[in-house]
């Protein structure tokens, strides 16, 4: 109830802030499939492939597959055989043969061969390395990103990591950046929580609101009711936001939110609202698996744990989870427009009569 209420408060803010002008789209060099591709032949390290037409994902080898096959096969050092389970997204998985590179960005090579006929083979190339079992996690954030975008790989920004690999590998490794430290999200988390007075004040208002509109008794009655809504809110809030830093620090995901460079207020919102679902990591943008392990993660546990589960009107997991994604994303529009309506309110507050 609370973040249906603070939901339509910040669209109704939303609403009053005027759209700026949109800055000028830059002209950009676009990078496909099959020029990246063969930018990384350009290396020399892999046979010596012909590329034929490219299609939506992948682009197919028209000479040197055999050979590739054969690099696929017996250097490891190199590539990583996918098993079947890896090779059920794609059509004819247990009559194909498929690999990736371990290095990052790596390519993708795929190879069927039938009876009486020559080796087929396609390649594209993917974020991240091989499927170990350190990179599924994110082979999977990879994949329901695009879902997600309705889009495949940006190939701008992969050729963007094609020459920062190369560049690391021919320099000296610098010293490692860390973006988001394990300090940062420690005090992010307890920003969300503990020693800020936003979280207390959110409780407070959700207890103050429930109390008046949940018809439930379920909580007790008086004052005893009223302190049950407001344990469970805030414990609503520590169980979500400690499993979102715990998963984020395992993922390598930045909670921190990064406003929109955009003028435009509907842009804008649209970029607030896609940062739930989308986070950056050292890889670039991948699906927000820190948010919806939170968002799950604590429908179950409040779920289990909430008075009344016998009640008709319990709420259940997934309902608990949509509201959590939905107050993530309502902090995402609150940090996108934060300045622009602390602005406007300063501003009415000292304009003279």
């Amino acid at each position: 109830m609370y973040i249906r209420c603070s939901v339509a408060v910040s669209l109704g803010l939303l609403s009053r802030l005027p759209g700026l002008a949109q800055q000028p789209a830059q002209e950009l060099v676009q990078h496909t499939i099959k020029s990246n591709l063969q930018y990384r032949l350009t290396r020399g390290d892999l046979p010596e492939l012909s590329l034929g037409t490219e299609k939506a994902k992948t682009v197919e080898v028209t000479a040197g597959g055999e050979d590739l096959l054969k690099s696929c096969l017996s250097d490891s050092a190199t590539w990583s055989k996918d098993s079947l389970l890896f090779r059920l997204a794609h059509t004819h998985p247990a009559s194909i043969k498929s690999c990736r590179e371990n290095s990052s960005p790596s390519i993708h090579a795929i190879f069927r061969r039938k009876l009486g006929e020559p080796l087929r083979a396609w390649v594209h190339l993917d974020g991240h390395g091989a499927q170990t079992s350190g990179s599924r996690i994110v082979h999977l954030g990879e994949f329901l990103y695009h879902k997600v975008r309705l889009q495949n790989n940006d190939q701008d920004r992969m050729f963007e990591n094609l020459q920062r690999s190369y560049s690391s590998s021919l320099q000296p490794p610098p010293d490692p950046a860390v973006p988001f430290t394990g300090h940062q999200q420690f005090t992010l988390f307890t920003t969300k929580t503990f020693t800020r007075m936003q979280p207390y004040a959110s409780s407070v208002f959700s207890s103050a609101f429930t109390q008046v509109f949940s018809p439930s008794d379920v909580w007790g009655q008086g004052s005893d009711r009223f302190t049950n809504h407001l344990v469970a809110s805030f414990t609503q809030r520590l169980v979500t936001n400690g499993l979102q830093s715990a998963a984020a620090a395992a993922l390598h995901e930045d909670l921190r939110y990064k406003p929109s460079l955009s003028g435009n207020v509907w842009k804008r919102t649209g970029h607030a609202l896609l940062s739930t679902v989308v986070l950056d990591t050292p890889r670039g943008g991948d699906i927000a698996i820190a948010n919806i392990v939170a968002a799950v993660g604590s429908g179950v546990i409040i779920s289990t744990y909430h008075p009344g589960r016998d009640d008709l009107a319990h709420p259940g997991t997934y309902s608990l989870a949509g509201w959590n994604l939905v107050g993530f994303a309502q902090s995402n529009l609150w940090n996108e427009f934060k300045p622009d309506i602390k602005h406007l309110v300063r501003r009415k507050l000292l304009r003279r009569p």
